[in-house]
């Protein structure tokens, strides 16, 4: 009987979904992959490869669906963990990225991420039934968690089991970029309006929406770590876009991406203008890497 592994993928964005691609398509090929995430996560990414595919009619985290009701949703946190609890037992390792609640019905699962979205709904709601169901799963199974060392805020950067990589993607050199051309990419899920208002405002730029259009263009995106990431791959300069009103993890990140030497941060209330012409901006800091593919080595390596 061969193998298998799950994937339960957190709902909101992008991101998460893309993550464990990248990580499943350096899995052994007698490895049976299931995936479990949002429709809307695999009509806009597409399909794991050779994995099978099963979406969630439940939401796990939606971000912005607290942000717009300004309440936890900790009921649908908690029916989104269960939704798949009887399949998810069935597999020989589960893959969590980054839901701490499905350790009630898999104490073993691996959780990937560098942050805790715990540590995010404190920050934003103060104590909280999410925040605290979290807390008790980690204390209890102390899972182990990998994360890009780079991008750990929060509570996981004095976790201390944890398997740390650098990023996900191999490392290429940057192309400075000394045009007007801007990608601008639209947060995933409409957090907050005022990153839709800002590209409005971006007057003698040429405005591009297309993920794909990579060429002699800079970046001007909320910094997830998957956008970030992609900007590495793709040689693309970043400007990271925070709203003071945004989640801890996101300001951290911001700060990061410059503590790095891998883009600027910018206020969305501030006059926007291209940083790239200077390339000194730059710190030339070696950044490990392939931390997609030394992910999944470790994985090949429990079976």
């Amino acid at each position: 009987m061969k193998r298998s592994i799950g994937f339960f993928i957190n709902s909101n964005g992008y991101g998460h979904y893309n993550r464990c691609m990248q990580i499943a398509s350096f899995l052994k090929k007698d490895i049976n992959i299931t995936f479990y995430g949002k429709a809307f996560q695999y009509n806009k990414i597409g399909h794991p490869g050779n994995a099978t595919f099963i979406a969630s009619k439940e939401d796990t985290i939606r971000w912005d669906k607290s942000l717009k009701d300004n309440r936890v949703r900790f009921k649908s946190y908690i029916n989104g963990i269960k939704e798949h609890k009887n399949l998810l037992k069935k597999h020989d390792v589960v893959i969590t990225d980054n839901i701490v609640g499905i350790l009630k019905y898999r104490p073993d699962a691996i959780i990937s991420g560098s942050f805790f979205w715990k540590d995010v709904y404190f920050d934003k709601f103060g104590p909280n039934k999410l925040s605290d169901f979290d807390n008790e799963l980690l204390v209890k199974y102390n899972p182990l968690v990998i994360t890009n060392k780079y991008f750990e805020t929060g509570d996981v950067k004095k976790y201390n089991h944890k398997l740390q990589f650098g990023i996900g993607c191999k490392q290429k050199e940057y192309s400075y970029n000394t045009s007007n051309k801007v990608l601008f990419i639209e947060p995933s899920l409409n957090y907050i309006n005022t990153y839709k208002d800002f590209i409005n405002k971006l007057n003698n730029y040429e405005v591009s929406t297309d993920i794909k259009d990579t060429n002699n263009s800079v970046l001007v995106a909320r910094p997830g770590g998957g956008i970030i990431t992609y900007c590495i791959e793709k040689q693309i300069p970043l400007v990271a876009l925070y709203d003071e009103n945004d989640s801890n993890e996101i300001l951290e990140l911001a700060d990061k991406i410059e503590e790095l030497g891998i883009g600027k941060k910018h206020n969305i209330k501030d006059h926007f203008t291209n940083p790239y012409k200077d390339n000194s901006i730059f710190n030339k800091l070696k950044i490990e890497d392939n931390g997609f593919k030394l992910t999944a080595n470790y994985i090949n390596k429990i079976f």
